[in-house]
């Protein structure tokens, strides 16, 4: 059962009708120098009736800091978050719906010469009943992979049984064996409701997290992942609590790809589902992130279309491994195009070192072996060689894998009966419950996924496992 909790709290008679307005719990984001950070503002007032407030800056790993100098009146805040005596940051804004969960709280947002805005709205979380509470067995384990030990656990019911098992997959980027993104542990979740429906599950950190080892000084690609998961496959085999005739994969995002690869050298793997798994190639995919990104900064289209055209230049560089200093041009003149259509107040307080420093590290990234691989794979290629069950799950509003190119370039397979392609409504790329999709959103959505995705890989898995 599950009921709605809105955080614009009711109040004792005595408090002012204008805190009343703004009491409670806040979601919504800062937007500076055209980047965008999620934040959470809660409002309360303490035992003198004043009016008090704490906001958390995910992106920043910043919780619970305490707001100064918080003044209200009917429908205006004003509030400053103070760093030291040198760098405050002063909010201003006014409110418009007071009262409702359509109430939202817009205004300007200054700090240190810099200008933005920031923009509120009441934070709505759903509860869950967790009052069924099943027990579970957990084991930690280590699985040699040459040089690489890789840490995990290894979860099933106490019944001491053969399960089928998922083993799980992250996407890209260092993650830990829950893929934990800003507090939301995707697979520890999914685990756990895998478990009670009687799977085993097992999930490992990446290289070089947690329990796990990696080899200094190497940039491990896609097919270095695959080795690792195939590693676990055998560590799985040896058990006598796993039905080796139902070993299958779950891979989020780049994860999926690694798990593409795996079946369709793998015969025996028993079954896929793909969250979020691109079928684009890397550089096809990289190009519509950009281009989503640079819609929703509101770029004119004509620099959108210069910068798209710019960047397949540089796929080109790193494929033949040429003249980089040409890619360092090429970024130093998006940097520059793009600061031509920033206001004159934004752009001025960007400096020549913060330019140089941004693209470094850009560069730094595209001559890894992790990119030039990943940019150049096909997972389509893959995926037509995988002969067993496969579920794709797209997010509608997913902008880092988005649902409609993606699942139109294998809209073919649909006519495959051992094929499944769903779109989960209003989902992001963490399948969680999204306003717009983008990035910024993940740290203040609620932690918990959309209703539909799990019962949806739980429909599924029930009938392609139904003779096991």
């Amino acid at each position: 059962m599950k009921t709605k909790i809105f955080f614009l709290l009711l109040i004792s008679a005595n408090l002012l009708a204008s805190e009343k307005n703004f009491l409670g719990c806040w979601i919504g984001k800062i937007d500076i120098l055209h980047q965008v950070l999620a934040i959470k503002i809660c409002f309360d007032v303490d035992s003198s009736k004043k009016l008090t407030g704490k906001i958390d800056i995910p992106q920043q790993n910043l919780y619970g800091l305490k707001l100064s100098n918080v003044n209200c009146s009917k429908d205006s805040i004003s509030f400053d978050l103070i760093a030291n005596i040198m760098n405050v940051a002063k909010f201003s804004g006014r409110i418009s719906n007071p009262g409702t969960e359509k109430a939202i709280i817009a205004g300007s947002y200054r700090q240190m010469g810099m200008v933005g805005t920031f923009e509120l709205e009441p934070f709505i979380e759903e509860s869950e009943d967790t009052s069924q509470v099943i027990p579970i067995y957990e084991e930690e384990v280590t699985i040699r992979n040459g040089e690489i030990q890789l840490a995990g656990t290894f979860s099933r019911l106490t019944e001491q049984k053969r399960y089928p098992v998922v083993i799980f997959i992250t996407g890209s980027g260092k993650q830990d064996r829950d893929e934990n993104i800003f507090g939301f542990k995707i697979f520890k979740v999914i685990s756990d409701k895998l478990v009670k429906n009687g799977y085993a599950t097992l999930r490992l950190d990446d290289r070089g997290v947690g329990g796990s080892t990696e080899i200094p000084g190497i940039s491990e690609t896609i097919f270095d992942f695959a080795s690792d998961i195939e590693a676990a496959i055998m560590f799985l085999k040896e058990r006598e609590d796993v039905d080796t005739t139902a070993i299958g994969l779950l891979g989020h995002s780049e994860g999926a790809i690694v798990a593409f690869v795996i079946a369709s050298k793998h015969k025996d793997i028993a079954f896929l589902i793909s969250m979020a798994g691109p079928t684009l190639r890397g550089d096809s995919l990289i190009i519509e992130q950009i281009r989503l990104q640079m819609v929703e900064q509101n770029a004119p289209d004509s620099l959108i279309q210069e910068t798209l055209s710019q960047q397949r230049e540089i796929y080109n560089i790193i494929r033949n491994n040429g003249d980089f200093e040409r890619a360092r041009q090429i970024l130093y003149q998006q940097a520059k195009k793009q600061l031509e259509y920033f206001p004159e107040e934004i752009s001025s307080q960007i400096t020549k070192t913060m330019i140089e420093r941004n693209i470094q590290l850009q560069l730094e990234s595209i001559r890894s072996d992790w990119f030039r691989t990943f940019i150049d794979t096909d997972p389509l290629v893959y995926i037509e060689k995988v002969q067993c069950p496969i579920l794709f799950l797209f997010g509608e509003l997913d902008t880092q894998v988005p649902a409609k190119l993606n699942s139109e370039r294998i809209k073919h397979l649909r006519k495959n009966p051992k094929v499944k392609i769903k779109i989960v409504p209003k989902a992001n790329h963490l399948f969680q419950k999204a306003k717009t999709g983008y990035p910024y959103e993940y740290a203040i959505l609620p932690k918990k996924f959309t209703q539909g995705f799990f019962e949806s890989i739980e429909i599924w898995l029930k009938s392609i496992l139904k003779h096991k």
